[in-house]
């Protein structure tokens, strides 16, 4: 193992809320989310609090939260006990959890870390709808993302029955895979404080979009997205509320420690298209470029994770990759059934891969991410 390697020695995120007033996780703060979180972290890797040198937060909407002032990246390190963190927020809209890793783990090959925690946050529920809408509206047509990418997909071909077939097994795999991130200790339970003086706390342990019941489903079938022809409820993502965290270590650190780690950053690589509807094809550039950085064949991979902003995105890589096989591109389900907490996404994609690919003994895996505008970022794991 070299010296310039970084190891993945913690994986942790939140059950998923849905992003709405009646979001399982409404009334928190992302600081409570991310601390609640980050508390059972360090209860699982028993690392001084104090020894973290870099935190890496990515978040779009809840930086325009009326529970945030200034320096959310810093307020949760300090708040969470990380004294000696530097910290910094990443906003690259759905990319920014995952560039946060990578800045994380660029701090520890390049700076001389030795403990570093990539992480996103964001709590859609906790912010004005407007706030919301404007993150997914595009500032070079002025349109929706929705809009955008129903465009695109039509263009490529895509059908209204290719996206309601593919949110069909998106479901079915998020709901066969519901337990085991919290069974295999990747999903952390949140507590809620009562809203009133009646109720009693809460505690939340599951992802909530996952579990709508099936006749709400049928319904969400039929409401095509204004602007849209075959874009619905049902097959595009969902508002979210989420938090998820790698934390990772320089082999030094991991060693002095005695932690076992779980997967090692092989890569990391950004693709540009050049038109802003063009974000749902670009996810297969990135991957193909992080692949090539790795030194890998694409057979050598795995499992393909690719954030289901929209069906476009994993059904174009069906036509770009064809070492990518429908079995293996997002195995336990994404944001169609889980939901998209923006910032939050790229490392919650991480969280699930991890565990999945451990649980299924896994070598190589990819995980990506479309984000405005037109680009796509993606990073390969090795599973240790």
């Amino acid at each position: 193992m070299s010296k310039k390697d970084v190891l993945v020695v913690g994986a942790m995120r939140s059950p998923i809320g849905n992003g709405r007033d009646d979001s399982s996780l409404f009334g928190i703060t992302p600081q409570e989310l991310a601390c609640q979180i980050l508390e059972a972290q360090f209860l699982k890797v028993p690392v001084p609090r104090e020894s973290i040198q870099s935190f890496r937060l990515g978040s779009v909407v809840s930086l325009k939260s009326s529970a945030v002032t200034q320096g959310l990246a810093k307020e949760i390190a300090l708040r969470a006990g990380m004294f000696n963190a530097s910290s910094s927020i990443v906003e690259k809209v759905c990319s920014s959890g995952l560039r946060a890793i990578y800045e994380a783990s660029s701090d520890i090959r390049n700076e001389g870390c030795d403990f570093a925690i990539g992480a996103g946050v964001d709590v859609m529920s906790g912010v004005p709808k407007e706030v919301n809408i404007g993150a997914l509206t595009d500032p070079i047509t002025g349109k929706h993302m929705a809009v955008l990418s129903d465009g695109k997909a039509r263009e490529l071909g895509f059908t209204r029955e290719d996206y309601d077939r593919y949110a069909v097994e998106s479901y079915a795999r998020a709901k066969k895979h519901l337990y085991d991130y919290e069974h295999d200790g990747y999903l952390a339970p949140v507590i809620l404080n009562p809203l009133s003086g009646s109720e009693s706390a809460r505690i939340v342990n599951f992802d909530q979009n996952v579990m709508i019941p099936d006749k709400k489903l049928e319904k969400m079938k039929k409401m095509i997205i204004g602007g849209c022809e075959i874009t619905t409820a049902f097959n595009a993502s969902k508002y979210a509320d989420g938090y998820g965290n790698l934390f990772l270590a320089s082999p030094r650190g991991a060693k002095k420690m005695h932690l076992e780690p779980l997967a090692k950053i092989l890569a990391y690589a950004e693709h540009t298209e050049r038109e802003s509807k063009d974000f749902i094809i670009a996810p297969a550039g990135a991957s193909l470029k992080a692949v090539k950085k790795a030194k890998k064949a694409l057979f050598n991979i795995d499992a393909w994770w690719v954030n289901e902003a929209f069906p476009a995105p994993p059904l174009y890589f069906f036509d770009k990759i064809p070492e990518a096989h429908w079995e293996t591109i997002n195995p336990t389900g994404g944001a169609i059934a889980f939901g998209h907490a923006l910032g939050a996404t790229g490392v919650i994609l991480c969280v699930n891969a991890i565990c999945q690919a451990r649980r299924e003994k896994q070598k190589y895996i990819v995980v990506s991410l479309c984000n405005a505008i037109g680009e796509a970022t993606a990073m390969v794991f090795e599973i240790l």
